[in-house]
């Protein structure tokens, strides 16, 4: 029998090696960088800024890596006619496209744990109210970085499919970049300017991806989501996870383009 696509991916991405070095950069540099801190004077610094370091981390291994592996794969599943193979042997496009999906998401469970692992075990509060809360914030914060990454590179493998590696990248990584960043100052330009219904359009169909870092709960020890708020969130990225794979599986080709 012929590999599945699935374990092809998989013993691919295991053959470039990169993701040892994913794997050492989310191990150690939580554990590094907050050295530089002025822990010496301030020991309560350490504990928050290792936390920050471990999901900081998580997003820029996401989004430089996790994201160009699946424009990558898309690209190349269907210009080496791989795709074309595994179509002539009964595999369609909708079980190629999630497959070459699982398989990378699959090399990023491990950064999501390392970061969740990081922060129980060397950034857990001494209070028990406290860590327990510090557990269930971890959780959430892996559920939402999930819900965010994971259908931004199922758009990335279908635009790269369709359209190069290239765009295959660049459009889930400016999406996302847009929506943890770009959107909140597209909200404090709407505030400051008053009334400007484009605007105000604009940011109702952005994506809300700022909801998803919950970085300052951690450094401030805020705590969890109250569970409905987390309930609200987890619809809202639910609900974009359906409208992006949606429309990943529409642009998926395993064929090559033909001039």
């Amino acid at each position: 029998l012929p590999m599945d696509l699935f374990r092809l991916t998989i013993s691919t991405l295991l053959a470039r090696k990169m993701w040892v070095v994913i794997l050492l950069v989310a191990l150690i540099t939580p554990v590094v960088f907050p050295l530089f801190t002025p822990h010496e004077t301030n020991a309560s610094l350490l504990e928050p800024a290792r936390a920050q370091t471990a999901w900081t981390c998580a997003w820029v291994i996401g989004i430089l890596w996790t994201l160009s592996q699946a424009a990558r794969f898309g690209e190349s599943n269907s210009r080496s006619g791989i795709g074309s193979y595994f179509r002539s042997q009964g595999l369609g496009s909708l079980r190629q496209i999630f497959a070459i999906w699982s398989a990378i998401m699959l090399f990023l469970l491990p950064v999501v744990l390392i970061a969740i692992g990081t922060c129980l075990l060397f950034a857990m509060p001494a209070d028990p109210q406290e860590a327990s809360m510090w557990v269930w914030t971890n959780l959430q914060f892996a559920t939402l970085f999930l819900l965010t990454i994971g259908p931004l590179a199922l758009l990335g493998v279908g635009l790269g499919s369709r359209f190069g590696a290239l765009v295959g990248y660049v459009a889930p990584t400016g999406l996302c970049l847009y929506g943890l960043y770009g959107v909140t100052y597209l909200g404090m330009t709407i505030r400051l300017r008053g009334d400007n219904i484009l605007l105000e359009w604009l940011y109702a169909v952005s994506p809300q991806y700022h909801l998803a870092d919950l970085t300052p709960r951690l450094i401030f020890k805020m705590g969890h989501l109250p569970w409905s708020d987390f309930a609200g969130f987890f619809l809202y990225f639910l609900a974009i996870t359906l409208v992006l794979g949606s429309f990943a599986t529409l642009l998926f080709r395993t064929d090559p383009l033909r001039n």
